[in-house]
């Protein structure tokens, strides 16, 4: 058995590589250098005997000093049952990172400590792949534990996600059906495409503002989109007053009319609730319309890039203000239904808290979710005085630059 390692994979090669395997992730497919374009980027590859064997995508970022982070996000890509090959991969890659004069290797693989529908989360769910945390342990890597919480590793631990199909509606439950339909009554408008990109950043910065921090800005998700092409869609519901104003003016008339001509109690009742309801949504309307002094408001955006076999919900923006429209459960669907349309059959919907008692798991979990765990973040430390440096303070910088941004 004869290993070479490269560090010039072809991003065709990497790709094809990534996608067939059971740990694809949009991490490491090529793309996702185009989109960290402020990081070095190295596509590396093990081949044995000639065949292509395991990828990496190695990020390079400077830190003071001369001193960088090599990083490889949910990779390296292989055979993690095959001792030899997870060995001359990784003391290649420590190569690699002591040349670009790394503090640290950094890796989270794309395998599973546990893996169970959201409905069974309290249940015993049996762990998988300790040979695995063993064998990288064995071979140098730090394992960084069963992490919780979002801000305790570089990607989450936890992630949420759905196998998709023609007939995902069908599992909804009854809750999550109506606030789609709830969003339909009250007049959400979707507007898809990328020229939509000003508005989407707009539903993004209302997030912003509420949880006082600098997300992402509009360049970035510019880069994103010109970096995924095809692959990249966007989506942001909107709230055109003077079109629902018309509607529910027309939808009134109708009722009106159909009550001039009823008979029974029953059909008397219904018709009436109608109006009424009809009388107290056009009144808030009006009231937002006035409030807003513009005919048309965001109510949330979406952003989402994929491959043939998986689709990732990467940033979503809500305006709090307008929640009660459930727009953002129009937007879930009418992405999981472009999903199902290209046969994707797996649409994560992104990282949540370990604790599972958040507000956003809380709204994931209105769709018939599996509740993902990593087995979580290595590290091979190669200056142990500047990693301890690192560690500490890195994280806690970058906090606090957000939180900086957010309030400027």
């Amino acid at each position: 058995m004869t290993l070479r390692f490269v560090t010039d994979l072809p991003e065709e090669e990497m790709d094809r590589f990534v996608t067939g395997s059971s740990q694809n992730s949009l991490y490491q497919c090529s793309t996702w250098a185009k989109v960290k374009n402020n990081w070095k980027s190295v596509r590396t590859g093990i081949y044995e005997d000639g065949r292509l064997a395991g990828t990496a995508l190695v990020l390079i970022r400077p830190l003071a000093a001369g001193m960088t982070l090599a990083y490889i996000p949910r990779g390296p890509v292989m055979d993690y049952g095959n001792r030899e090959h997870v060995k001359f991969y990784l003391d290649s890659l420590k190569k690699l990172a002591r040349q670009n004069r790394a503090i640290v290797l950094r890796f989270d693989p794309s395998l599973f400590s546990r893996k169970y529908a959201w409905s069974s989360k309290d249940d015993d769910n049996p762990y998988m792949n300790q040979d695995v945390i063993d064998l990288l342990t064995e071979y140098g890597a730090r394992h960084r534990g069963f992490t919780k919480r979002i801000e305790e590793a570089t990607q989450p631990r936890f992630n949420a996600a759905m196998d998709v199909d023609e007939n995902w509606r069908g599992r909804l439950i009854k809750n999550t059906r109506q606030s789609i339909r709830t969003a339909e009554k009250r007049g959400v408008e979707v507007l898809e495409g990328h020229e939509y990109l000003h508005l989407f950043a707009e539903a993004m910065h209302y997030t912003e503002t509420r949880q006082k921090v600098a997300l992402r800005n509009e360049e970035y998700f510019r880069n994103m989109l010109n970096a995924y092409g095809d692959h990249a869609r966007i989506m942001v519901a909107v709230l055109n007053f003077a079109h629902q104003q018309e509607r529910l003016e027309n939808d009134l008339a109708q009722a009106k009319a159909l009550l001039q001509k009823a008979s029974s109690k029953k059909e008397i009742n219904a018709l009436n609730l109608r109006i009424r309801n009809d009388e107290s949504d056009l009144e808030r309307n009006r009231k937002d319309w006035d409030e807003e002094g513009r005919e048309e408001v965001v109510l949330c955006g979406k952003l989402v890039c994929f491959n043939e076999k998986r689709m990732e919900f990467f940033y979503m923006g809500n305006n709090t203000k307008y929640m009660r429209v459930r727009a953002n459960y129009y937007l879930y669907a009418r992405f999981l239904d472009l999903c199902a349309q290209m046969k994707i059959p797996y649409c994560s919907f992104g990282g949540i808290e370990g604790t599972l008692d958040d507000g956003l798991t809380q709204f994931k979990s209105a769709w018939p979710i599996n509740i993902e765990e990593y087995i979580g973040e290595f590290n091979i430390v190669l200056n142990p005085f500047m990693y301890g440096l690192f560690d500490r303070v890195y994280p806690k910088l970058l906090k606090l630059a957000a939180k900086i941004r957010g309030n400027s």
